[in-house]
């Protein structure tokens, strides 16, 4: 038994001491990149998904909990985690000439799987400066070329986006998961200013969702059909996701509340359809330009748009 006991230990010394001499020579991102290749799981002819992580050498966080929480669902296809980050989270939150090359090469990589892949289901889903990644992907997508669904967590874009050009390229729907108590986002941010780089003072889509944006185009509020803001509520702190920044890669949280989303069951994501009208949050495609958001008593939840 106590020999038994060794060799597992020994054994975990051993590959903690790898993963170190392997951060060390490739970089902590790089090493995600090739940690993830090599215990990927989910079959590509099922689909793909895409996780994009946040700043930061370590912004990758999820890149375990995602794909698990994902397959512990029942979801069949790939999960690819997406490597984007540089050496620093305030780098890589105001370099945004860098941040849209990266969602250019995205973009890219979406565009190779749909070629090989023509009918098979393509998700995105990001995570806090990575929503900006991924977002910059969906506006680079030719508009012939659609993804089914995005979720976004932590969302640190700012809340007047306009999200008309990225939702074109989106056919089903865009799920952004806030919480008014995401430190990060109130506290970091708030300095640093949006992932697009305008000033927080004009509101954060991960504290508050998304609005309308100031000048919309034509067709804004029809694309904004497709959007659903969902409020934090109560019930996630069960699934582990207790309104923080990064607690929604919770594999918990991603099993039971995400997973659903890309297998057709958002209902369980967007909250009970009985709750009473004015305990449910308005979805942004009923708001006027820039004015805030409904007052946040219970989940955000709109089923309209798809």
């Amino acid at each position: 038994m106590a020999r038994t006991i060794r060799s597992f230990l020994y054994r975990r010394l051993w590959l903690a001491a790898l993963a170190a001499l392997l951060v060390n020579w490739l970089g902590c991102s790089q090493f995600i990149k090739v940690a993830s290749g090599v215990r990927a799981s989910g079959d590509k002819r099922q689909g793909i998904t895409y996780y994009i992580g946040g700043a930061g050498p370590i912004g990758n966080v999820g890149w375990l909990d995602v794909p698990d929480g994902l397959t512990d669902a029942g979801y069949q296809g790939y999960v690819d985690v997406f490597v984007w980050q540089g050496f620093t989270h305030a780098g890589d939150q105001i370099n945004l000439s860098r941040n849209h090359d990266k969602g250019s090469e995205l973009a890219t990589e979406i565009r190779q799987y749909k070629r090989s892949y023509p009918t098979r289901e393509i998700n995105i889903i990001a995570l806090s400066a990575g929503t900006g990644v991924a977002t910059f992907a969906l506006e680079a997508l030719p508009e012939g070329v659609k993804v089914d669904n995005v979720i976004f967590l932590g969302c640190s874009l700012s809340s007047q986006y306009n999200l008309t050009r990225a939702l074109k390229r989106v056919r089903g729907g865009l799920y952004v998961i806030y919480s008014e108590t995401d430190r990060i986002l109130k506290d970091v941010v708030w300095y640093t200013g949006t992932v697009d780089r305008s000033s927080a003072a004009s509101g954060v889509a991960g504290l508050e969702g998304f609005r309308l944006p100031s000048h919309p185009g034509p067709d804004s509020e029809m694309q904004y059909m497709k959007l659903h803001n969902v409020a934090y509520r109560p019930e996630f702190a069960e699934a582990g996701y207790k309104g923080g920044h990064i607690d929604t890669t919770s594999r918990a949280f991603i099993c039971q509340y995400l997973a659903p989303v890309l297998m057709g069951r958002e209902q369980i994501l967007l909250g009970d359809p009985g709750r009473p009208e004015h305990e449910r949050e308005r979805t942004t495609s009923s708001l006027a330009p820039g004015r805030p958001p409904a007052p946040r008593v219970a989940p955000a939840h709109s089923s309209s748009g798809r």
